[in-house]
């Protein structure tokens, strides 16, 4: 069996924890490990990491990579745009066929990377009957009981039984129906035989590609040339979700129901619901304080957040921006974001923290003559070689070894130690250790635009 993570989502619903550069599936809200290494290591317990397939953006390339270390073996897709689900589904089809030398009988599980799941040993046991169920030719998708009506989510009505194996049950998929209005939604919980769709699917590569063949020629037109063909032609590919394709067209749709703690934490509202309440209803996460405050979602990033008198709200800290906003108005955080973008604010795109190829800078402080960030170097990896002509830079190793490579010399650096280099300088710095560096870096000069950031010849070390 092959798994596919799709992990190209972009960030609007939980701004400012999540940014367009930032998203969710990145985010560390449920403890110290993002939603996407949260999923990937859910997925381990059903295959190996040879067989998992990333599927992402090309921006978010060693976002994936520094999100997911220590871990290694998995295949990676670098979408050249963002398209729907579809696209991404057949890319990871091909790409499992071809490169990995995946069977046409074999199955493919397709995952989103940004859901919360409890409990995860009774959710890979429904992954493992949804295999089975995948090998008698079905496109198999896994639903949840609905627990209030919500009109954001598909719906999937219960038919006859195709298969029971102790307590599990598989169903034919009656009708599909696509973000009904409230009112539907409303019915739908009433009458008892509707699931949510959740987003995880289970087919066969022979059968998901006989039903791209039917059900979007749109997009099989493409892929009969092959992964390379499909990647290099992929700002033709009509933007096309899977759900439309399968849930809303397939004859051979099954599914089956899930009793777990499910969430795609689409909002603060939902990410509210499943994390645990105190006495009094909150939701406190970080450094935080409620006083005589009720029913409300107080998270802070860094700085104290302290909330008396309030009731039915969400307060959000990032480093950078705080949002206040009434629980049952979460849903319009995206317009927010959108009113924001429109303004030109940097905050609507740009998180203080940056992924790069040798790991990850965090912005601390900036002024109008310099900017302090803190940096992580991950084992192995090289920052550079750089020159910057209109800045200097100085850093302070707070943890682990470091080499740092001038044109005429070098140097070992660790805890504690400091090195400087000057403007139109040529440097390098590589971790030569075997745990991840910090180190503090102070740029100072008349101008800090990411720009002046010149990748050099390593000849001129």
């Amino acid at each position: 069996m092959k798994a596919l993570i799709m992990a190209g989502g972009s960030g609007t619903r939980l701004w400012p924890l999540s940014r367009e550069t930032y998203p969710k599936q990145f985010l560390k809200i449920l403890g110290d490990k993002s939603f996407l290494h949260i999923t990937y290591e859910r997925l381990l317990r059903l295959v190996d990491h040879k067989d998992i397939i990333v599927a992402t953006s090309e921006e978010y390339e060693y976002h994936v990579r520094n999100d997911l270390y220590p871990y290694e073996g998995y295949s990676l897709i670098l979408e050249p745009e963002k398209k729907n689900t579809g696209p991404t589904i057949l890319l990871g089809m091909l790409f499992a066929l071809e490169k990995l030398s995946a069977k046409e009988d074999e199955v493919l599980l397709v995952i989103p990377s940004d859901h919360y799941v409890k409990p995860e040993e009774r959710y890979a046991q429904y992954l493992s009957f949804g295999e089975k169920l995948a090998k008698m030719g079905y496109v198999v998708a896994f639903g949840i009981k609905p627990s209030y009506p919500d009109p954001n989510f598909g719906y999937i009505k219960l038919g006859e039984t195709l298969l029971s194996e102790d307590d599990l049950s598989a169903y034919r998929i009656d009708c599909f129906v696509e973000k009904p209005s409230y009112k539907m939604a409303q019915d739908f919980l009433k009458e008892g035989s509707y699931m949510w769709n959740s987003g995880n699917f289970a087919f066969t590569l022979k059968v998901g590609l006989e039903e791209f063949k039917t059900n979007a020629p749109e997009l099989w037109q493409w892929a009969q040339k092959g992964f390379h063909y499909t990647m290099e032609n992929y700002s033709k590919l009509p933007e096309i979700a899977f759900d439309y394709i399968e849930m809303e067209k397939t004859k051979r749709g099954a599914v089956i129901p899930m009793d777990v703690e499910w969430s795609d934490i689409g909002s603060f509202e939902g990410l509210y619901r499943v994390l645990p309440t105190d006495n009094n209803g909150n939701v406190c996460v970080g450094n935080t304080l409620c006083m005589d405050t009720e029913n409300t979602l107080a998270y802070s990033v860094e700085r104290l957040l302290a909330l008396v008198g309030v009731k039915d709200v969400a307060v959000v800290e990032e480093r950078d921006a705080l949002l206040v906003i009434k629980r049952d108005m979460s849903h319009k955080v995206k317009d927010l974001v959108s009113v924001l973008k429109k303004m030109g604010r940097r905050e609507a795109k740009y998180h203080v923290e940056v992924h790069e190829r040798w790991g990850k800078r965090l912005l601390l402080d900036e002024g109008e003559a310099y900017k302090i960030y803190k940096l992580t170097i991950y084992p192995n990896r090289q920052m550079g070689p750089y020159m910057h002509m209109h800045s200097t830079r100085t850093w302070m190793v707070l943890k682990g070894t470091l080499l740092f490579r001038l044109k005429d010399s070098e140097r070992y650096a660790s805890t504690g130690e400091n090195f400087f280099i000057g403007k139109a300088q040529a440097y390098s710095i590589k971790n030569t250790g075997f745990i991840p560096a910090e180190l503090i870096e102070v740029r100072v000069g008349e101008y800090l635009g990411e720009d002046d950031q010149i990748l050099t010849d390593s000849k001129a070390l």
